[in-house]
Protein backbone atom coordinates (compact mmCIF):
# COMPACT_ATOMS: atom_id res chain seq x y z
CA UNK A 1 0.00 0.00 0.00
CA UNK A 2 1.32 3.32 -1.62
CA UNK A 3 1.15 6.29 0.88
CA UNK A 4 0.44 9.15 -0.07
CA UNK A 5 2.61 12.46 0.56
CA UNK A 6 0.10 14.74 2.07
CA UNK A 7 1.95 18.57 1.69
CA UNK A 8 1.15 21.11 4.41
CA UNK A 9 -1.11 23.36 3.45
CA UNK A 10 0.19 26.44 1.50
CA UNK A 11 -0.02 30.26 2.74
CA UNK A 12 0.99 33.53 1.31
CA UNK A 13 3.94 35.14 2.53
CA UNK A 14 2.81 37.32 5.45
CA UNK A 15 2.53 41.06 3.84
CA UNK A 16 5.57 43.35 5.08
CA UNK A 17 2.64 46.21 6.44
CA UNK A 18 1.08 43.02 8.33
CA UNK A 19 4.28 41.67 10.12
CA UNK A 20 4.17 42.98 13.78
CA UNK A 21 7.35 44.92 13.50
CA UNK A 22 5.19 47.07 10.88
CA UNK A 23 2.69 47.84 12.63
CA UNK A 24 4.32 50.45 14.41
CA UNK A 25 4.81 54.10 13.60
CA UNK A 26 8.59 54.55 11.75
CA UNK A 27 9.60 56.82 14.66
CA UNK A 28 8.66 54.34 16.82
CA UNK A 29 10.26 51.10 14.83
CA UNK A 30 13.64 53.19 14.55
CA UNK A 31 13.59 53.83 18.95
CA UNK A 32 12.60 49.87 19.05
CA UNK A 33 15.85 49.23 16.99
CA UNK A 34 18.25 51.49 18.70
CA UNK A 35 17.36 50.52 22.05
CA UNK A 36 18.24 47.19 21.39
CA UNK A 37 21.33 47.93 19.61
CA UNK A 38 22.09 50.14 22.82
CA UNK A 39 20.96 47.09 25.09
CA UNK A 40 23.34 44.72 23.08
CA UNK A 41 26.19 47.08 23.61
CA UNK A 42 26.01 47.89 26.87
CA UNK A 43 25.69 43.55 27.62
CA UNK A 44 28.53 43.18 25.37
CA UNK A 45 30.48 45.90 27.17
CA UNK A 46 29.76 43.91 30.56
CA UNK A 47 30.62 40.87 29.45
CA UNK A 48 34.19 41.89 28.29
CA UNK A 49 34.06 44.22 31.61
CA UNK A 50 33.71 40.97 34.04
CA UNK A 51 36.44 38.49 31.96
CA UNK A 52 38.49 41.32 32.39
CA UNK A 53 38.62 41.44 36.30
CA UNK A 54 38.68 37.76 36.24
CA UNK A 55 42.03 37.79 34.47
CA UNK A 56 43.18 40.27 36.86
CA UNK A 57 45.77 39.54 39.05
CA UNK A 58 44.59 39.08 42.88
CA UNK A 59 46.35 40.88 45.68
CA UNK A 60 47.03 37.03 47.23
CA UNK A 61 48.93 36.26 43.76
CA UNK A 62 50.93 39.61 44.45
CA UNK A 63 51.48 39.15 48.26
CA UNK A 64 52.98 35.68 47.27
CA UNK A 65 55.65 36.37 44.97
CA UNK A 66 56.45 39.67 47.50
CA UNK A 67 57.16 37.44 50.14
CA UNK A 68 59.98 36.13 48.20
CA UNK A 69 61.95 39.02 47.78
CA UNK A 70 64.15 40.61 50.18
CA UNK A 71 64.51 43.94 51.52
CA UNK A 72 60.98 44.97 50.84
CA UNK A 73 57.65 44.74 52.77
CA UNK A 74 55.40 42.26 51.11
CA UNK A 75 52.40 43.84 52.46
CA UNK A 76 52.91 47.25 51.94
CA UNK A 77 54.52 46.63 48.61
CA UNK A 78 51.10 44.77 47.80
CA UNK A 79 48.97 48.06 49.47
CA UNK A 80 51.24 50.22 47.21
CA UNK A 81 50.93 48.09 43.79
CA UNK A 82 46.95 48.03 44.72
CA UNK A 83 46.90 51.24 44.74
CA UNK A 84 48.76 52.14 41.91
CA UNK A 85 47.55 50.02 39.30
CA UNK A 86 43.80 50.41 40.81
CA UNK A 87 44.08 46.55 41.85
CA UNK A 88 45.50 45.80 39.03
CA UNK A 89 43.31 46.79 36.40
CA UNK A 90 45.17 49.80 35.03
CA UNK A 91 46.17 49.94 31.78
CA UNK A 92 50.01 50.56 32.67
CA UNK A 93 49.55 47.11 34.80
CA UNK A 94 47.44 44.88 31.95
CA UNK A 95 50.37 46.18 29.29
CA UNK A 96 53.50 46.72 30.68
CA UNK A 97 52.91 44.73 34.52
CA UNK A 98 54.41 47.69 35.85
CA UNK A 99 52.59 47.72 39.51
CA UNK A 100 54.18 50.59 41.09
CA UNK A 101 53.99 53.34 38.16
CA UNK A 102 57.99 53.18 37.90
CA UNK A 103 58.82 55.43 34.95
CA UNK A 104 61.31 55.00 32.72
CA UNK A 105 64.34 57.33 33.23
CA UNK A 106 67.06 58.29 30.10
CA UNK A 107 69.50 55.36 30.90
CA UNK A 108 66.29 53.00 30.78
CA UNK A 109 65.64 54.33 27.35
CA UNK A 110 69.27 54.53 25.75
CA UNK A 111 69.50 51.29 27.06
CA UNK A 112 66.51 49.96 24.29
CA UNK A 113 64.96 48.66 27.33
CA UNK A 114 61.09 48.63 26.80
CA UNK A 115 58.88 51.20 28.03
CA UNK A 116 55.09 52.91 27.36
CA UNK A 117 54.13 56.18 27.06
CA UNK A 118 51.10 57.45 28.91
CA UNK A 119 49.33 60.30 30.95
CA UNK A 120 49.79 60.40 34.34
CA UNK A 121 48.33 62.76 36.96
CA UNK A 122 50.52 64.65 39.01
CA UNK A 123 50.30 66.41 41.89
CA UNK A 124 51.07 70.26 41.17
CA UNK A 125 50.70 73.13 43.51
CA UNK A 126 47.37 71.11 44.79
CA UNK A 127 46.50 70.24 41.37
CA UNK A 128 45.71 67.29 39.66
CA UNK A 129 48.09 68.20 35.93
CA UNK A 130 48.47 65.23 33.59
CA UNK A 131 51.78 65.13 31.84
CA UNK A 132 52.75 62.33 28.95
CA UNK A 133 55.93 60.19 30.47
CA UNK A 134 57.65 57.03 29.57
CA UNK A 135 57.34 53.80 32.05
CA UNK A 136 59.14 51.01 32.50
CA UNK A 137 57.50 47.61 31.06
CA UNK A 138 58.02 44.21 32.15
CA UNK A 139 57.57 40.80 30.87
CA UNK A 140 55.97 39.55 34.04
CA UNK A 141 55.24 40.28 37.49
CA UNK A 142 58.85 38.33 38.74
CA UNK A 143 60.50 40.83 36.53
CA UNK A 144 58.65 43.81 37.69
CA UNK A 145 59.56 43.13 41.37
CA UNK A 146 63.07 42.36 41.06
CA UNK A 147 62.91 45.72 39.66
CA UNK A 148 61.07 47.20 42.44
CA UNK A 149 63.49 45.61 44.73
CA UNK A 150 66.05 47.51 42.89
CA UNK A 151 64.61 50.83 43.64
CA UNK A 152 63.59 50.38 46.58
CA UNK A 153 66.94 49.52 47.88
CA UNK A 154 68.70 52.22 45.75
CA UNK A 155 66.31 54.90 45.91
CA UNK A 156 64.61 54.36 49.08
CA UNK A 157 67.52 52.93 51.50
CA UNK A 158 65.26 53.81 54.78
CA UNK A 159 62.18 51.90 53.59
CA UNK A 160 64.72 48.71 53.23
CA UNK A 161 66.27 49.45 56.28
CA UNK A 162 62.88 48.93 58.25
CA UNK A 163 60.96 46.62 56.14
CA UNK A 164 59.94 44.80 58.96
CA UNK A 165 57.39 47.59 59.69
CA UNK A 166 54.73 48.48 57.15
CA UNK A 167 53.98 51.93 58.51
CA UNK A 168 58.04 52.98 58.63
CA UNK A 169 57.86 51.38 54.99
CA UNK A 170 54.85 53.61 53.70
CA UNK A 171 56.63 56.41 55.65
CA UNK A 172 59.97 55.95 54.35
CA UNK A 173 58.78 55.85 50.31
CA UNK A 174 58.22 59.80 50.87
CA UNK A 175 61.55 60.11 52.12
CA UNK A 176 63.96 58.76 48.99
CA UNK A 177 67.12 59.73 48.01
CA UNK A 178 65.45 61.96 44.98
CA UNK A 179 62.47 62.87 46.83
CA UNK A 180 58.60 61.06 47.43
CA UNK A 181 57.63 58.08 45.69
CA UNK A 182 54.71 60.66 44.88
CA UNK A 183 53.82 63.49 44.37
CA UNK A 184 50.71 63.69 46.50
CA UNK A 185 50.98 64.73 49.96
CA UNK A 186 48.68 62.28 50.73
CA UNK A 187 50.18 59.15 49.88
CA UNK A 188 50.89 57.61 53.12
CA UNK A 189 46.97 58.05 54.16
CA UNK A 190 46.03 56.45 51.01
CA UNK A 191 48.75 53.44 51.80
CA UNK A 192 47.01 53.34 55.32
CA UNK A 193 43.81 52.75 53.43
CA UNK A 194 45.18 50.15 51.48
CA UNK A 195 46.38 48.52 54.69
CA UNK A 196 43.16 48.69 56.54
CA UNK A 197 41.36 46.63 53.43
CA UNK A 198 43.68 44.29 52.84
CA UNK A 199 45.30 42.88 56.50
CA UNK A 200 42.12 40.85 57.29
CA UNK A 201 42.35 38.84 53.38
CA UNK A 202 46.45 38.39 53.79
CA UNK A 203 47.64 38.96 57.17
CA UNK A 204 45.46 36.06 58.74
CA UNK A 205 43.35 36.11 61.99
CA UNK A 206 46.20 38.15 63.80
CA UNK A 207 45.79 41.37 61.25
CA UNK A 208 44.29 43.71 63.66
CA UNK A 209 47.74 42.87 66.48
CA UNK A 210 50.06 42.83 63.57
CA UNK A 211 48.99 46.23 62.57
CA UNK A 212 49.03 47.70 66.22
CA UNK A 213 52.10 46.13 66.53
CA UNK A 214 54.14 46.99 63.98
CA UNK A 215 52.54 50.78 64.27
CA UNK A 216 54.31 50.95 67.51
CA UNK A 217 57.32 49.60 66.42
CA UNK A 218 57.57 52.41 63.71
CA UNK A 219 56.86 55.03 66.47
CA UNK A 220 59.27 53.49 68.93
CA UNK A 221 61.90 54.05 66.29
CA UNK A 222 60.82 57.63 65.22
CA UNK A 223 60.12 56.57 61.48
CA UNK A 224 56.65 58.24 61.78
CA UNK A 225 55.64 62.03 61.73
CA UNK A 226 53.09 63.70 64.04
CA UNK A 227 50.82 64.10 61.01
CA UNK A 228 51.18 60.35 60.17
CA UNK A 229 50.84 59.36 63.77
CA UNK A 230 47.68 60.77 63.40
CA UNK A 231 46.25 59.11 60.06
CA UNK A 232 47.51 55.61 61.76
CA UNK A 233 45.89 55.99 64.85
CA UNK A 234 42.65 57.06 63.47
CA UNK A 235 42.56 54.41 61.09
CA UNK A 236 43.04 51.65 63.52
CA UNK A 237 40.51 52.93 65.87
CA UNK A 238 37.66 53.02 63.01
CA UNK A 239 38.64 49.14 62.76
CA UNK A 240 38.83 48.73 66.33
CA UNK A 241 42.35 48.35 67.14
CA UNK A 242 42.60 50.53 70.43
CA UNK A 243 45.87 52.01 70.08
CA UNK A 244 46.20 52.78 74.08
Amino acid sequence: MKIKNIDAPKHKDMPEEDSPMMRFSKPLRTYVVCRAAVLLTISAFLVLTLAAASLALTAEEFYGNAQEIKDINAFAATCQSAHETGFWTSHLWKKANNGAGIKADKNWIKSGRPAVRKKSGESVGGKTVYRESYFRAYSSLDEFLADYRVKITRDYPLAAKHSDTMWGYFSSLQKGRNGSWATTQRYFEYMADKALRLAPKLLGTEWRAQLLEEYREARARGLLSKKEIVIVEKKLVAAGISTK
